[in-house]
């Protein structure tokens, strides 16, 4: 999977944790260690939804710093690790809303998520259906946009 697709998953499912309960996705810390794998440090809840969409530790590295430089995800944190990643404090931007939230407000915006993710899908498309497809395989994911769990 590529890191577009990746950074696309982590954003549905930190949207989805963030409508759940946003106090819990801020304090969470998610830290890679400055190794030749970029290993990640974070709660195991997260850690699972985040290995469930890719196990490779370099790929979700790449994905958040691409979150982060489209400024769909941000951090309230200054600290960094000298080569390596640290957000606490993490939260969707009012961009990154605005970019889920818009599949269902037409054609220009489904290609703005078309193009920052590689994701396919028709155009009739409506939030719930975007996680579904995407992240309802993900644990406890597909449940909580379902509202039959929450996170």
């Amino acid at each position: 999977m590529s890191i577009k697709q990746t950074a696309g998953k982590i954003l549905l499912s930190l949207y989805v944790v963030q409508l759940d309960n946003p106090t819990k996705l801020e304090q969470t810390s998610v830290v890679f260690m400055a190794t030749p794998n970029s290993k990640l440090d974070t709660s195991e809840w997260l850690k699972s939804i985040l290995h469930s969409i890719n196990d490779n530790d370099v790929i979700l590295y790449n994905a958040f710093n691409y979150l982060l430089e489209k400024h769909l995800i941000a951090k309230k944190n200054n600290r960094e690790l000298m080569g390596g990643l640290v957000l606490l404090g993490l939260h969707l931007t009012a961009t990154g809303i605005d970019v889920i939230e818009g599949v269902e407000q037409g054609e220009e915006p489904q290609k703005i998520v078309k193009s920052l993710f590689n994701f396919n899908f028709t155009s009739k498309v409506t939030v719930d259906s975007l996680v579904k497809a995407e992240v309802g395989n993900i644990v406890g994911i597909g449940a909580a946009a379902s509202g039959k769990i929450g996170l």
